[in-house]
C-alpha cells in the first residue's frame, strides 16, 4: 500500500546527513491509498485529512532528526524513543478526533422485540418483582414508556421502529388499504403481482416450433448419407419434426404457466438492517414484521415475520373436521374452514385445503389433498411406529410417497415451558386404556393418533401438475374421537422448500431447520382465529404458543452459542397473540368473561410475561458488558369490550346510503383473500364516506374514488370536520361513555403522505372499545355498537396511542423521560457510527 511513497530514509537505517530534507508533500499518498493509510495502525479509516495528518506524525522524527544532525549512534536511541512517544500520541489523538472508533469497529446492539408487551403491566409487575430481569435492565440502564404510532398497530408500529419514518412515509398506516377505483380492500404490507414466465402466452409458440426445426434438421441429415429417396427424406424429416412440435407445443401450453404470482414488499424507507450491512456490519433478523419478501441484506442474514402468508395465501387458514351437524358456514369470520365428513364402516374421505391455482388458467380453481380418516382399534396399530415423515431435502422428489426417512427432531421445551414436544405419534403402550385411535392418511404419510394427541408434522405435497408442486407443513389435533372433533392446523410454507422467498439468503430457512426442526413460517404463527372461533379451547391455544416459542428461543439460543454478528434482532408474538386472547379473565364485567374458566386461566397473561423475562434473562447471561441490549415492544394494550361498528355509524348519520337495507351478510377473511364481494349494497352516487381497515375512515371523493361525490376543497374540509365532531361527541346512551378518544386529520399525524393512498381520518377509541371485525372487512352490521362476547377480548388497533403505549428497556441510560418508536432508528445508527438518512422524523436518543 505504500509503493507510491519516495521516502528518504529506509526501514533498516539512519538517513545519511547528506540526505535532502524533502517536504511532506513527498510523503502525500496517492488519492486511492489516502483512506487505508491509517489501517495498519488503527485498524480503521479516518478519512483523508485525518490520514494525512497521522502521516505527518509518524515521519516527524525523520524530519527532526535531519533538522539536528544528530549523531548516528545518538540518533538511533533517541529516534526510537522519540517515535515510540509519538506513536502514542498519535493513537490518543486518533481516538480525540473520533470518539466513537472502538465503538464504530467493536459495538454489539441486540435487540429483543416483544409485541404488545405493555408499559402499565410491565411496570407494575417490575414493581412488584415478578420480572427480576428486566427490573435488573431498568437499574442498569433504563425503563421508558415508548409511544407507538397512529394507529397503533404491529404491522405500523414495527415499519416506523424500522425505518425511523411516521406511517405516511412508509405506506403501512394499517393492516390493509383500499383500492379507491375499485374501493377494494388488500393487504397494505405487500402486494401480489405476476411475472412472466419465459415469454409469456408466446412460449410454446416460441420454443415448440424452434424445437421441431431442430430436429428436422437432425433427422435430415441424419438420413441424407442413406439410400433413402428425397421423398422418404422429406416425409420423414417434415413428419417428425411437425409431430414434435405439435406435441411440445400441446406440453408446453398445458404444463408450464405463463405467468407466475411475485410478492412485493410495500414498506418504504431504509430500514436499520440495511443500512447497517451497507457499512459493513453483519446483521441478522429473525421474525421481523414487514419483511416479506425478505430484504436483501449483504453479509446479513433474514427470517421473515410477519406478512409470510400460509399455503393459501392468507394469514392462517385452520380446518375443523366434524361429523357433527353445525349451523355455521363452512368459512368462519376469520378465515377457517368447517368441514363435516360422515362416516361409513368407521372411514370417511374428504380434502385438506390447498393453494389457489394462480399459475394455470384451467380448472381446477385450488389444489386440495385428499385426506383419508379412520377410527380403529388400539390392537390394530399395537406396537407399530407412525411412519416417520420425509421432508423434500432429505431425498427422493419430496420424499412424501416414500415415508422412510427419519423427520426433522424436536428439541424439548425451553425456559420451563410445558411445550408439547411436537414429536411423532407415540407407540401405544398394552394397557392403555384407550380403545380407539384415529388412522390420518395424507400426502403418503399415516399417523395415529389418541384424543388429546397432537401429531407430527405432516409434509404435504400439492402438484399442480406432474413438474409444479408446492410443499406444506401442517399439525392435526384430535380433540374428541365421538363425536370426531378435529383440527388441522393452517398449511405453513415448507421451511426448505418455501413457494416464495421467506429468507435471505434464500437457504438460511433451511440452515435454521437442519438445526432446531421443522417449524412455523407463517407470520402470525399462533393461531388465534381457531380460539377464537371456539374450533380450539384454551389448553390447546397454549400447547401450540409454547410449541412456537420453543423454537423461537432455539433459534435464539443458536445466535448466543456464537454471537456472530453486530446487529442481531429478533421479535417475539406471544406476548400479543396471549393477551388479544385471555384478557377476558382479567375483567368481571367483559362480555366473555367465564368466571369458571377464569379461576384457572386468570394468570395466563402474566405466566408469559415471566417467560419474556426469562428470555431476556437468558440473553443478559450471555452477554457481555460491551454488548448493548434493547427490550422494545411496539404497543400496549387495552380492554376490548365493545365493537363499533363505523360503516353503520356513517350510515345512520346520513354520510353513507345503501340501496338494501335488509342485506347485512357477514363478511369474512375468505372474501378479503379470495375477492369475493365486497359493498354490494351501497349507492355510491349518495354515500360521503366509507370506513375500511381498523378505525381508517375514507371521504368518497371526486376525482380520487371511482365514484366519489365529495368536491376537493370547502366541501371536503366541512366533511371531515362535520365527522370528526360528532364521533368525539358521541356518547354510549349505556354507560355514558364516549367510545371514540380522539378522531384525527391525516396531516395532524402524518408527514410526507400519498394523499390517494392514506385515510382521510383516523378515528381513536377510548379503553373498552374497538372497531369492529366487520368494519375491518367493510360489513355493515344492524347495530353501531356490539357487546364483543368473542375471546379475542383485548386489543390496541383502533386505540388511542396516548393509551396504548408500549415498552424500552436498555442497559444504556438515557435521559428522555419516555420515547417514540421512531426514536429507535436513529438511536441504533449513532451508537453503531453510521449517518442518520435525513428524511427521518425520530430523534436520537441521548
Amino acid at each position: 500500500m505504500y509503493k507510491n511513497f519516495k521516502p528518504v530514509v529506509q526501514p533498516s537505517r539512519l538517513p545519511s546527513k547528506k540526505s535532502p530534507t524533502l517536504p511532506l508533500d513527498e510523503y502525500t499518498p496517492s488519492p486511492s491509498q489516502e483512506g487505508n493509510l491509517i489501517s495498519p495502525l488503527l485498524g480503521g479509516d479516518l478519512g483523508v485529512g485525518k490520514s494525512r495528518w497521522v502521516l505527518s506524525l509518524r515521519i516527524l522524527p525523520d524530519l527532526i532528526f535531519e533538522r539536528f544532525n544528530m549523531r548516528e549512534w545518538h540518533g538511533q536511541a533517541c529516534l526510537s524513543v522519540l517515535s515510540l512517544i509519538l506513536c502514542v500520541l498519535c493513537v490518543l489523538c486518533a481516538f480525540a478526533v473520533n470518539g466513537n472508533l472502538y465503538g464504530a469497529e467493536n459495538q454489539k446492539i441486540i435487540v429483543l422485540a416483544f409485541d404488545g408487551a405493555d408499559m402499565n403491566l410491565t411496570k407494575q409487575w417490575m414493581d412488584e418483582g415478578h420480572l427480576p430481569n428486566l427490573d435488573k435492565l431498568q437499574k442498569i440502564g433504563c425503563f421508558k414508556p415508548l409511544v407507538p404510532p397512529y394507529p397503533p398497530q404491529t404491522p405500523v408500529s414495527w415499519a416506523s421502529f424500522a425505518t425511523g419514518k411516521n406511517p405516511g412515509k412508509t405506506t403501512i398506516f394499517d393492516f390493509l388499504k383500499r383500492d379507491p377505483k375499485t374501493y377494494m380492500p388488500d393487504f397494505a404490507m405487500n402486494s401480489v403481482s405476476k411475472q412472466q414466465v419465459l415469454w409469456g402466452k408466446w412460449t410454446p409458440v416460441i420454443l415448440a416450433p424452434s424445437a421441431g426445426a431442430v430436429l428436422f434438421l437432425i433427422i435430415f441429415f441424419s438420413l441424407f448419407f442413406t439410400q433413402c429417396t428425397r421423398i422418404t427424406l422429406m416425409v420423414s424429416s417434415i413428419g417428425s419434426a411437425v409431430s414434435i412440435c405439435g406435441a411440445l407445443f400441446f406440453l408446453i401450453d398445458l404444463y408450464l404457466p405463463q405467468e407466475k404470482p411475485i410478492v412485493i414488499n410495500n414498506r418504504q424507507g431504509s430500514t436499520i438492517w440495511e443500512l447497517a450491512t451497507a457499512h459493513g456490519i453483519k446483521t441478522r433478523v429473525i421474525r421481523f414484521p414487514n419483511t416479506f419478501p425478505p430484504d436483501t441484506i449483504e453479509d446479513g442474514e433474514m427470517l421473515s415475520g410477519l406478512g409470510v402468508p400460509d399455503i393459501r395465501g392468507t394469514m392462517g387458514t385452520f380446518s375443523y373436521y366434524t361429523n357433527e351437524t353445525v349451523e355455521q358456514s363452512k368459512d368462519t369470520e376469520m378465515g377457517g374452514k368447517v368441514i363435516q365428513v360422515k362416516f361409513s364402516n368407521n372411514k370417511t374421505e374428504t380434502i385438506i385445503y390447498g393453494p389457489r391455482n394462480k399459475l394455470f388458467k384451467r380448472p381446477p380453481g385450488e389444489i386440495n389433498l385428499p385426506l383419508i380418516l379412520e377410527l380403529v382399534d388400539t390392537t390394530a396399530s399395537q406396537n407399530k411406529n407412525t411412519p416417520p415423515l420425509s421432508p423434500p431435502s432429505q431425498g427422493g422428489d419430496g420424499g412424501v410417497e416414500d415415508a422412510t426417512v427419519p423427520s426433522h427432531t424436536n428439541p424439548p421445551p425451553a425456559l420451563g415451558g410445558k411445550g408439547i414436544g411436537g414429536g411423532s405419534a407415540q407407540l401405544i403402550p398394552e394397557n392403555n386404556k384407550d380403545t380407539r385411535l384415529l388412522k390420518i392418511e395424507t400426502s403418503g404419510q399415516t399417523q395415529f393418533l389418541k384424543e388429546g394427541e397432537w401429531s407430527d408434522w405432516f409434509v404435504l405435497k400439492f402438484s399442480f401438475n406432474p413438474f409444479v408442486k408446492m410443499y406444506g407443513i401442517a399439525r392435526f389435533y384430535v380433540i374428541s374421537l365421538e363425536p370426531l372433533k378435529l383440527y388441522l392446523s393452517p398449511v405453513n410454507f415448507h421451511p426448505e422448500h418455501p413457494p416464495l422467498p421467506i429468507s435471505y439468503p434464500d437457504n438460511y430457512a433451511k440452515d435454521i431447520a437442519g438445526k432446531v426442526g421443522l417449524y412455523k413460517t407463517l407470520g402470525w404463527a399462533i393461531d388465534t382465529w381457531a380460539l377464537n372461533e371456539e374450533r380450539i379451547d384454551e389448553d390447546v391455544f397454549l400447547d401450540d404458543t409454547d410449541f412456537t416459542v420453543n423454537k423461537e428461543i432455539e433459534m435464539l439460543k443458536i445466535f448466543l452459542e456464537k454471537q456472530d454478528v453486530r446487529l442481531y434482532i429478533q421479535l417475539f408474538e406471544f406476548t400479543d397473540r396471549i393477551q388479544h386472547m385471555f384478557w377476558r379473565f382479567k375483567e368481571e364485567d367483559h362480555p366473555a368473561y367465564d368466571k369458571k374458566k377464569a379461576d384457572k386461566y386468570k394468570d395466563v397473561i402474566f405466566e408469559y410475561y415471566k417467560k419474556m423475562d426469562e428470555i431476556v434473562g437468558l440473553v443478559m447471561e450471555k452477554i457481555d458488558d460491551k454488548t448493548i441490549l434493547f427490550v422494545c415492544s411496539d404497543h400496549g394494550f387495552n380492554s376490548f369490550k365493545k365493537a363499533v361498528n363505523y360503516n353503520t355509524w356513517l350510515v345512520k348519520n346520513k354520510y353513507m346510503t345503501l340501496t338494501a337495507e335488509g342485506d347485512n351478510k357477514e363478511k369474512t377473511l375468505e372474501d378479503l383473500f379470495g375477492r369475493g364481494q365486497f359493498w354490494p349494497n351501497v349507492d355510491w352516487d349518495n354515500t360521503k364516506a366509507y370506513a375500511l381497515g381498523l378505525g381508517d375512515i375514507y371521504i368518497n371523493l371526486e376525482g380520487r374514488e371511482a365514484y366519489g361525490i365529495v368536491r376537493p376543497g370547502s366541501q371536503y374540509e366541512k366533511l371531515r370536520n362535520d365527522i370528526k365532531e360528532k364521533l368525539e361527541a358521541w356518547i354510549d346512551d349505556k354507560n355514558g361513555q364516549r367510545p371514540v378518544r380522539r378522531v384525527y386529520k391525516r396531516e395532524e399525524v402524518y408527514k410526507g403522505f400519498d394523499p390517494n393512498l392514506v385515510p382521510d381520518l383516523i378515528v381513536a377509541n377510548n379503553n373498552g372499545y374497538r372497531v369492529s371485525w366487520q368494519t375491518s372487512l367493510g360489513g355493515i352490521p344492524k347495530d353501531v355498537l356490539e357487546d364483543n362476547k368473542k375471546n379475542w377480548s383485548a386489543d390496541h388497533c383502533s386505540l388511542d396511542p396516548e393509551i396504548t403505549k408500549g415498552i424500552f428497556l436498555s442497559n444504556v441510560k438515557f435521559e428522555a423521560t419516555e420515547a417514540n418508536i421512531v426514536d429507535i432508528f436513529p438511536t441504533i445508527l449513532q451508537l453503531l457510527n453510521i449517518p442518520v438518512p435525513e428524511d427521518v422524523d425520530g430523534r436520537a436518543l441521548n
